[in-house]
């Protein structure tokens, strides 16, 4: 199943293989395992959590409510996203390039003094706990948004390394640095770029795609 994420009311396509997820203010599965009081400060990833927990199909996807995977220009199959696993480990939006690096970028967008501080701080205790990020985020592109496509037992295995690892310095953002950041985020915009550094560490296959982004509501689909 390629799951529709979406943190507000709104239409979504109605594909085969597809399933809308709500979290934030709308969640679905308060009553289950779920990080959802952390949603925003981590966005997506607190669906990643639910279904890391709660899902048992054999194959595991995420889209945005307004970003989809595209496949010559339509919205990327179920059944096709299968067939392309046969020969990928997993299916990715394109890279995105940035000149100065990815920690640099990211930093030069975080906005005022007190954003870039906070942001090296927990830049600096996720490179302590793995070592490799430097290098990592020093590179010039990454896969972006965190829509993918794998099997669940692969999805499953970037879980129990990616969540021991924001958790606790989520929390400790919330305690320690809420009340003097703008940026409730913060974390998470760090935590967007994790995948790519995990995929290139195990040394998966990547098939990428093209994908839409879309301010506005898409139309009801049948597929």
């Amino acid at each position: 199943m390629i799951y529709i994420i979406k943190h507000r009311e709104c239409e979504t396509p109605k594909l085969k293989g597809y399933k809308t997820l709500k979290v934030g203010d709308i969640c679905d599965y308060l009553d289950e395992d779920n990080i959802n009081h952390l949603n925003s400060y981590l966005s997506e990833a607190t669906a990643s959590y639910y279904l890391w927990k709660h899902c048992k199909d054999e194959y595991v996807g995420q889209v945005h409510y307004r970003r989809f995977l595209l496949d010559n220009g339509e919205i990327l199959s179920y059944d096709k996203a299968v067939e392309y696993l046969k020969e990928y480990d997993i299916l990715f939006a394109e890279k995105y390039y940035v000149g100065n690096g990815i920690y640099n970028n990211l930093r030069s967008e975080i906005g005022n003094d007190i954003n870039k501080r906070t942001l090296d701080k927990y830049y600096d205790i996720l490179c302590e706990k793995e070592p490799d990020l430097r290098d990592y985020f020093s590179q010039t592109w990454f896969y972006p948004r965190n829509m993918f496509v794998c099997k669940k037992e692969l999805f499953d295995k970037y879980c129990e390394w990616l969540f021991p690892l924001i958790i606790p310095i989520t929390e400790q953002f919330i305690k320690e640095d809420k009340e003097v950041n703008q940026k409730n985020k913060l974390v998470g915009y760090l935590y967007e770029r994790l995948f790519t550094y995990w995929i290139i560490k195990n040394d998966l296959k990547v098939k990428t795609f093209e994908y839409n982004e879309t301010g506005e509501r898409l139309p009801m689909m049948e597929v």
